[in-house]
């Protein structure tokens, strides 16, 4: 047999079956890698959204512990209902002598949950408003729950976050308690 006759043999070349075979397992590696990708992208997004959600509360709950823990004095309103509100007294603040004074009422600031604008009764934001102003706090919190001790100088922080993309995990409740410093 010469050199010629190997390379051009009637044996030589592929098979129908050999690519139909070749072409199913190949389609079967693609889709099992699809149903992988998919499957792994679903799980991040429901990681993330739980993130997400524990992410707003971490945030509010800091803005709101700094704010808080320069107050004298402190009370909640409609405690125990979904509707409650803290109220934090501040020292005087003197703006000749640029000093607080502790042992006079200053400003009163009003922390709650509402709505986008802050008017609505109930929402998923966390606004404070002080002598008619307000301010966004935060924002995706589903609830908060506030306490404070008798003497008014304590007061016991439980804020949980909101899913905003519904990936289906509970988010933590954050739960925080502050002394005032100014109490």
């Amino acid at each position: 047999m010469n050199m010629k006759n190997i390379f051009h043999s009637k044996n030589s070349g592929v098979t129908l079956i050999e690519t139909l075979v070749a072409a199913g397992l190949l389609s079967l590696a693609i889709l099992a890698t699809l149903y992988i990708l998919t499957t792994s992208l679903k799980l991040w997004a429901l990681g993330s959204s739980g993130t997400t959600s524990n992410l707003y509360a971490s945030l509010a709950m800091r803005k709101m512990v700094l704010d808080i823990q320069e107050g004298c004095r402190a009370q909640v309103i409609n405690e125990g209902s979904p509707t409650n509100r803290l109220a934090v007294t501040f020292p005087y603040y003197d703006a000749t002598s640029q000093t607080y004074i502790k042992n006079i009422a200053g400003l009163t600031a009003v922390y709650y949950l509402s709505g986008k604008t802050g008017m609505e009764s109930s929402g998923n934001y966390l606004w404070k408003t002080v002598s008619g102003r307000k301010t966004l706090m935060g924002k995706n919190i589903d609830s908060m729950s506030l306490h404070t001790s008798a003497s008014g100088t304590l007061v016991r922080l439980e804020i949980r976050g909101r899913d905003p993309e519904h990936g289906g995990i509970d988010p933590r409740i954050l739960i925080q308690s502050v002394k005032l410093r100014n109490g």
